[in-house]
């Protein structure tokens, strides 16, 4: 195997390089030609994630687990890059530090949605806590607002019953009452929240 300055000597003494320099030259256009691919999708990124949170509020989660799906890493996205693997992960972290520091993207904003939009749906906290951890991962975050009295997690599921059934007595039929107990449960509502609907 030849050394490179030996083949560099041998492309100068064939014409094909006027001198080193030239052979440099050659060199770092091909990494501005990787930088220049990097870049480009970067940007292709933060255009997608702006045009995601131009149509709704997203949690970080969320839409990392969306841009994630939209770019693909490709071992031909590798080669053109010249990146190793992790690439398109280390920039959808980017854009997504970028779209928080621009005030784009806001957990807390999109928890103060979500929440209270599930709530007027008549879902019950144990089903909203678990759409939000899908996307948001900071629980403490989650956990602070959803940090709602219980009378208004009652208020929400008595009305909830009433949409469904028109009325709040407690069924005589015993299985009537186990499938209407069901349903408040599968909405998300407590056991405990459940019985003080029937009362």
């Amino acid at each position: 195997m030849k050394r490179a300055e030996d083949f560099i000597e041998q492309l100068k003494q064939a014409g094909a390089l006027n001198d080193a320099s030239a052979f440099e030259v050659g060199k770092s256009e091909a990494q501005t030609d990787s930088e220049k691919a990097v870049e480009h999708l970067f940007k292709q990124i933060e255009s997608r994630a702006v045009m995601l949170l131009a149509i709704r509020e997203h949690g970080a989660k969320e839409l990392k687990t969306k841009l994630i799906s939209k770019f693909p890493e490709t071992p031909e996205l590798l080669t053109e890059t010249q990146e190793p693997a992790g690439l398109v992960k280390s920039l959808i972290d980017d854009v997504i530090e970028l779209c928080q520091s621009n005030n784009w993207q806001s957990d807390e904003r999109y928890l103060e949605q979500a929440v209270r939009s599930m709530m007027d749906k008549g879902q019950g906290p144990m089903k909203i806590r678990q759409k939000c951890q899908q996307a948001c991962q900071d629980s403490s975050l989650i956990d602070a607002y959803l940090d709602i009295e219980p009378q208004e997690w009652l208020a929400v599921a008595r009305d909830v019953m009433m949409k469904k059934y028109g009325d709040l007595s407690r069924p005589a039929n015993r299985n009537e009452q186990a499938k209407r107990m069901r349903f408040l449960q599968s909405r998300g509502f407590s056991s405990e929240v459940v019985w003080k609907v029937f009362r």
